[in-house]
């Protein structure tokens, strides 16, 4: 029986102009349907100015999406963001992470635990 959970870590991006997937764009890995169950934002530096994060499902990557977290302040203190998801993730679809403006001087990595369909 091949393993049917995974995991994966993809850092982030300190974007400065609030593209859609401009903090994280991420092509399923998997190349199968997943289910995610864990979706995490470790922001070890905060961004510079006050801005929040969406982060979802998107099928072209070029919509923003909230199904994974919507809003997370990452301008207040470096902290980690999670939600325990339900999430499907189509094979040939993307997570973004978008910022409401500037996130310039951010740090952080997300970390994404799913089950494979």
């Amino acid at each position: 029986m091949s393993e049917q959970v995974g995991a994966y870590k993809a850092a982030l991006t300190a974007d400065t102009t609030g593209a859609v997937g401009g903090v994280l764009k991420l092509l399923n890995p998997e190349g199968v349907d997943l289910i995610i169950t864990d979706f995490i934002l470790d922001i070890t530096t905060k961004s510079a100015g006050a801005a929040t994060i969406d982060a979802g499902v998107d099928d072209g990557g070029d919509v923003s999406s909230d199904t994974l977290l919507d809003g997370v302040n990452v301008n207040a203190a470096a902290a980690v963001f999670s939600n325990a998801a339900a999430v499907k993730w189509p094979a040939d679809e993307y997570i973004v992470a978008t910022a409401s403006a500037s996130v310039a001087g951010l740090v952080g990595n997300a970390y994404i635990k799913y089950i494979r369909e």
